[in-house]
């Protein structure tokens, strides 16, 4: 799978490739795009090197042989709950909006087996030792389960702010980590009529005001920060995630991680003390960093790659209402992940490495998708014409074959029309293979 931005070389050496339209290869590294998540739909994904950049990456690579959690979730675990206690201090442009880090993590293991909370305990040592002991964030604004309504996270929120300040002065401190290990009865919540979790939600990420008006008071949180990670089963999510759920927005705002246990270990260990005081030393020195006030701007060697990474992501062809929707949010969840990376390395500028990072994890989650939900090319015959294909291997298919594939009931044109969808997407190639008479021709996948 592709996890960083191509060169303009690699793309003209692609099979296919177009040479001198200055967009090109933004088409071609769109059909790889699509060609890696369809792959998914059969095999589970593995996430690229390039996001295990930083200090986290550090961190995850030191704990991963101890522990049989998988590395994807600690990545993500670690990563939204730095987001949380960075707060609304530094943040992007993005045309006159301001994005600060904030991300929601969901971590979906294929069973209840796949070891997802043992992810969030295997790094939860290192979150505590980065805490400041004069105001423990880990100990007093995180929210473990039991989130019962809106009302209740805007209190949360609110009473969160009842010390110290941001930006100049002028904004309290409503930072919040909610670790729901059951997002599954999160959805029930939110699914309630009446309930008004998921628009909540949904402004949180946004960094909107939050507010509920009760019989009582008017709750409000003017600044809320609140960072969320997840735990579900694969069987649970498609089983509960609401249809108005994925329409309105609400589902693309988290980060699709797929956890799956990498080994097994009857006594798994732990990091010695030494190092988790090292490593919350070194985070607590990022935290602090994050917490000066400013925007963090862009280097030019970053604006040029996310031009194209951009382009890229807004324009590849559509993989089905489901994959469509839930990685519709994709181009603010980059920046939001390389504006964390960033400020992991201490960074005031965005810089290439940072987007490699953000556009590794983020192909992880689309395949993630891919994986559970599917993915299409938007016709049947044409989904089943492809995964024929590359059961094919490099014999390919050739014409009596693919009309045997629909039991002869497809005329030559509707087969000329699905070979040449597939052709045109770069999917597949044409040979002509010498049979000593007319040749024969045939389509195979492209890898």
């Amino acid at each position: 799978m592709t996890t960083a931005p191509m060169t303009d070389e690699d793309a003209s050496n692609m099979p296919g490739a177009c040479t001198g339209a200055p967009d090109c290869s933004y088409e071609i590294l769109g059909r790889l795009r699509l060609a890696s998540r369809l792959g998914a739909r059969e095999h589970a994904p593995e996430l690229g090197a390039d996001a295990f950049h930083g200090l986290v990456g550090e961190i995850v690579q030191e704990i991963a042989p101890l522990t049989e959690a998988s590395p994807a979730a600690m990545l993500v675990t670690l990563l939204a709950s730095f987001s949380a206690m960075a707060g609304r201090y530094s943040y992007v442009h993005v045309g006159a909006q301001r994005h600060y880090p904030l991300i929601f993590a969901l971590v979906i293991g294929r069973t209840a087996r796949d070891r997802k909370g043992t992810s969030a305990a295997a790094v939860r040592p290192v979150l505590d030792a980065a805490d400041d002991p004069g105001a423990p964030f880990m100990r007093d604004r995180q929210i473990r389960g039991g989130l019962q309504s809106a009302e209740a996270l805007i209190q949360a929120a609110a009473s969160a702010g009842s010390t110290g300040s941001l930006i100049d002065g002028g904004e309290p401190d409503q930072r919040l980590l909610v670790v729901e290990e059951e997002y599954a009865r999160l959805l029930v919540v939110a699914s309630r009529q009446g309930s008004t979790l998921s628009p909540t939600l949904r402004s949180v990420w946004d960094g909107d005001v939050i507010a509920a008006h009760t019989k009582a008071a008017t709750l409000k949180a003017e600044h809320p920060h609140v960072a969320i990670v997840g735990h579900v089963t694969m069987d649970e999510l498609t089983f509960l995630l609401k249809a108005t759920d994925v329409a309105n927005g609400y589902a693309n705002r988290f980060l699709h991680v797929l956890s799956r246990r990498t080994q097994l270990l009857s006594e798994p260990g732990r990091l010695s003390e030494d190092r988790i005081r090292y490593f919350g030393e070194r985070l607590r020195e990022v935290i602090a960093f994050s917490h000066i006030p400013r925007e963090i701007t862009r280097s030019p060697e970053f604006r040029r790659e996310w031009d194209r990474l951009y382009r890229i992501v807004e324009s590849q062809p559509s993989g089905g209402v489901m994959y469509d929707s839930l990685t519709a949010r994709a181009s603010p969840q980059l920046l939001r992940l390389a504006l964390i990376f960033a400020l992991l390395d201490q960074s005031p500028v965005l810089e290439v490495v940072h987007l490699r990072a953000a556009a590794a994890l983020w192909e992880y989650c689309e395949a993630s998708i891919a994986h559970i939900w599917g993915a299409t090319l938007g016709d049947p015959k044409l989904d089943e014409l492809l995964t024929a294909t590359i059961a094919a291997g490099d014999d390919g298919l050739d014409r009596t074959t693919i009309n045997r594939l629909f039991s002869n009931n497809l005329g030559k044109e509707q087969v000329d029309a699905l070979v040449g969808a597939l052709l045109s997407r770069g999917l597949v190639r044409r040979d002509r293979l010498s049979t000593g008479g007319r040749p024969r021709e045939v389509i195979v996948a492209l890898r």
